[in-house]
C-alpha cells in the first residue's frame, strides 16, 4: 500500500496540469499480475503455485466522469506438488473470459481523482484436465493521475466481491460454490490507460 502512494506523489511532482476527460474519448489500458506461493500441504508433502493474470481494458467516457467499457480476462497458472520421495505432480490451467465495468471519477485535486468501479466478469478453462466455470460481480474503489495528456497511472484497492464458481472434477461430478468477500488488502493492483482517441475541446 505504502508502494502505492509513493507512486502518486512522484507523478504529482514532476507533472504539469492537463485538461480532465472529455465525454467520447477513448483509452485503453489493463494491470499485470504475478504472484509465487509455496505451502506445505501435509506432512512431507510441499504445493508450489505460480500465476499470471492479464487483465487489459478497452472503453470510452459517456459523460466528463464517467466511463464504461470491457475487460478481457487471461489466467495462466501452474501448481506442482512434490512428496516425501521426490516425486513431483504438475498441473496447468490456461482460462480466460470477458467482463463490463462502469467507473465513476471524482476530482480530487487536478489530474487527481478518485474513482469506484462496478463490474461484471466471467470466466472459464480454455486447457485445463477439470472444467470450472466462474461469474464475479464487484465494486471497487481506486485512485488515478493523469501524468500527460495520453497517460494515467490507477490503482485498485479490493473492495466488495461476490463470485460464483461450478467445479466439473469428471464426468459426472459438479461442485457449486458461492461467495461474498470484502477485502482492501489482497486484490490491490497498479495499472495504466492509454488515452488513443480524444475529443478536440
Amino acid at each position: 500500500m505504502k508502494h502505492l502512494f509513493l507512486l502518486f506523489i512522484l507523478v504529482f511532482g514532476i507533472s504539469n496540469a492537463f485538461a480532465q476527460f472529455n465525454k467520447g474519448d477513448k483509452f485503453a489500458g489493463g494491470s499485470f499480475g504475478l504472484s509465487v506461493n509455496t505451502s506445505e500441504i501435509i506432512a512431507q508433502s510441499n504445493l508450489s503455485e505460480f500465476s499470471i493474470h492479464l487483465n487489459p481494458n478497452f472503453g470510452f467516457f459517456v459523460s466528463e466522469s464517467a466511463a464504461i467499457g470491457l475487460i478481457p480476462q487471461i489466467n495462466f497458472s501452474r501448481s506442482t506438488s512434490t512428496n516425501v520421495n521426490g516425486g513431483k505432480s504438475t498441473t496447468n490451467s490456461l482460462s480466460g473470459g470477458m467482463g463490463v465495468f462502469y467507473r465513476k471519477y471524482f476530482t480530487v485535486a487536478e489530474n487527481f481523482f478518485l474513482f469506484f468501479e462496478p463490474g461484471a466478469v466471467y470466466t472459464g478453462a480454455i486447457k485445463r484436465d477439470d472444467g470450472f466455470n466462474n461469474f464475479s460481480l464487484s465494486i471497487s474503489p481506486g485512485a488515478a493521475y493523469k501524468i500527460s495528456p495520453k497517460w494515467m497511472v490507477e490503482a485498485t484497492l479490493g473492495g466488495l466481491l461476490y463470485t460464483r464458481s461450478l467445479n466439473q472434477l469428471g464426468t459426472d461430478q459438479e461442485n457449486i460454490n458461492s461467495q461474498f468477500a470484502f477485502d482492501f488488502i489482497t486484490t490491490n493492483s497498479i495499472g495504466i490507460i492509454y488515452f488513443f482517441k480524444q475529443k478536440a475541446l
